[in-house]
């Protein structure tokens, strides 16, 4: 299985929090990747409270131990259709969860969250602070 981090399941892990790190080894660190959209969330958290356990080195750490995923053509295409069809079914969604859930189908990646709700009837969905 390959995983694609959220936001917040980041962010936990960078604060220490529901052992993240350790579940990331066992999962196996070359088969969970952060989005480029991951890291900019991240980065916003780190400039809006510079004496956070987030900052640009943490993350930066994070980073090259998970590797990125950027966001191409095909991707803003999945993104495009998604969001269309959420949409149509008034079923919003914000965008940053839209394009990492297209991430997560353009590369056959689980998304793993803590906001369950954002992503389940778009993508497969776990969730790694309740082990």
């Amino acid at each position: 299985m390959k995983y694609l981090i959220d936001t917040d399941i980041s962010s936990y892990c960078l604060r220490g929090k529901f052992n993240l790190f350790n579940v990331f080894e066992t999962k196996g660190l070359e088969n969970i990747s952060l989005s480029r959209i991951s890291i900019a969330e991240l980065e916003v958290l780190a400039h809006k409270n510079p004496s956070s356990s987030i900052n640009l080195s943490t993350i930066d750490s994070l980073s090259e131990n998970l590797g990125v995923i950027e966001v191409d053509q095909k991707t803003w295409r999945l993104f495009s259709t998604i969001k269309a069809t959420l949409s149509k079914k008034g079923v919003p969604r914000g965008d940053f969860d839209i394009l990492n859930a297209s991430i997560a189908i353009q590369h056959d990646m689980i998304i793993v969250t803590n906001n369950v709700k954002h992503y389940e009837d778009i993508v497969s969905v776990e969730n790694w602070t309740t082990n």
